[in-house]
């Protein structure tokens, strides 16, 4: 009787672990980052006097499906594929590796990309 009791609730415990979905918190950004980001702030060390001024006025972020567009004022759009693996953007020209972004926060309305300690770009979700 009493190895009933034991049987019982390690049946109940294997089962509802096998009925949960695991979390996919990968296929969870991809799905959130979605849309188009407007340049809010930027917090940029600088390298050997090379300085990007970037206008935040009109510096966007499109991602759509697996393409992100990187809009930004007098430079020539830049065309993007991506992918997201433990809170990590990389980003691929022509299928070649060209850049790894750390997601330091990403919700419904607020993205924040960074490198390192010293570079961090803010962005907003743009209405569509």
């Amino acid at each position: 009787m009493f190895r009933i009791f034991n049987v019982i609730p390690l049946v109940c415990i294997v089962c509802l672990l096998g009925s949960c979905k695991r979390y996919d918190g990968d296929a969870t950004n991809r799905k959130l980052i979605q849309g188009k980001w407007k340049l809010v702030d930027v917090e940029h060390e600088y390298y050997d006097s090379i300085r990007i001024d970037y206008d935040k006025q009109s510096t966007y972020l499109v991602f759509d499906r697996s393409d992100c567009t990187q809009l930004m004022p007098g430079t020539d759009t830049s065309y993007y594929t991506f992918s997201i693996h433990n809170y990590t953007l990389f980003l691929y020209i022509d299928s070649i590796f060209d850049n790894r972004l750390d997601i330091s926060v990403l919700t419904s309305d607020s993205l924040i990309l960074s490198r390192g300690i010293a570079n961090r770009w803010k962005y907003r979700r743009m209405e569509e």
